[in-house]
């Protein structure tokens, strides 16, 4: 008899995840349970909670994990871990469950636009656009602003985890030395990955663009302060890429609109952002509304990866697609 798995994806979407290949692959091995758009409702948990190896989830939703006496793994679509407050951690730890988490199958996607919104704000191509639409086009070689070029530029990483691993292979081409702050990292690992340690002052200070790639815990909730953003030099990118949980928006905000430095965005601390918002009003600030991972080939990549790792879970094989969670960043998170 084949194990059971549950697979309730809400609030993602069945079809964005899983090719039809995919699905088959997943039935070959396994018994799938719900395998519907629809929240899995309390009732139908119950019927199965007694036989379910993996469940595929959204986000957990689904009772207390002691109640699986066969859980072996829960693999979360959502994009991050599940917050403590929602599943018990040390029942999982305690007793080998796996928790996986989607966040690298958006790496190479979020790596890209980032790059794309780095290269864009630095070259002015939203500006240049805009005013030549506008018929104020500067069509001299004579008036050239104050654009930069990418290459041998410095480059700060704030957060040295997936996405920065994803996003450091695309800068080789460009020859930038890479700083990076990582209080969770040890120097010496940072140094065998090719790049060079240092404190967020320093880079902050240095770098000509600054890629914000941590990951949101409670103890770096806004610890981008006003004071922090001050330090970056005014012919410096701010690229925010992996939440507005980091930094100080009204600060980062009012500092863009005051051209203290150029910007480009793609998270914030409301969304969808009202359209009230200054910082729509910032003309060296670049806009994307939080679709960096937002990207087919990226929703595909989650649903092939939780479908392999629970087919290593369920033949008693360790996962080897998704993140686990390690219980020094849960302790982490908070």
């Amino acid at each position: 008899m084949k194990p059971k798995v549950i697979l309730d994806p809400h609030f993602r979407i069945l079809d964005m995840l899983f090719s039809k290949e995919d699905l088959e692959h997943l039935h070959s091995f396994a018994e799938v349970i719900w395998e519907r758009d629809e929240p899995m409702p309390p009732e139908e948990i119950a019927k199965h909670r007694e036989d379910v190896v993996a469940i595929i989830a959204g986000y957990w939703r689904h009772g207390e994990v002691a109640d699986f006496p066969k859980l072996r793994a829960f693999l979360d679509l959502g994009g991050g871990f599940p917050s403590p407050d929602s599943i018990d951690y040390e029942t999982c730890f305690a007793r080998g469950i796996r928790v996986l988490s989607c966040a690298w199958a958006f790496g190479p996607a979020v790596a890209e636009m980032g790059l794309t919104m780095a290269l864009a704000s630095a070259r002015q191509l939203v500006e240049t656009d805009r005013d030549l639409r506008a018929g104020e086009g500067n069509w001299s070689h004579t008036e050239l602003g104050d654009p930069f070029l990418l290459f041998d530029k410095p480059v700060g990483f704030i957060g040295f985890g997936g996405l920065a691993r994803a996003l450091k292979p695309l800068l080789a081409p460009f020859r930038c030395p890479i700083s990076v702050y990582d209080p969770w990292l040890t120097d010496s690992y940072l140094e065998t990955q090719g790049v060079t340690p240092t404190d967020l002052d320093a880079l902050l200070s240095t770098s000509r663009v600054i890629f914000a790639l941590a990951v949101p815990t409670e103890s770096n909730q806004g610890f981008l302060t006003r004071e922090k953003l001050e330090l970056i030099r005014p012919d410096a990118v701010f690229v925010l890429l992996s939440r507005a949980h980091v930094v100080d928006f009204d600060a980062l905000t009012e500092l863009v609109l005051a051209e203290r430095f150029r910007a480009a965005i793609d998270v914030f601390p409301e969304e969808p952002l009202p359209l009230d918002h200054p910082i729509y009003r910032a003309p060296r600030a670049i806009l994307s509304s939080h679709r960096a991972g937002a990207h087919p080939e990226a929703f595909l990549t989650i649903g092939r990866q939780a479908v392999r790792d629970t087919e290593a879970i369920v033949h008693g094989l360790s996962p080897q697609e998704m993140q686990v969670a390690q219980p020094e960043f849960i302790r982490l998170r908070g």
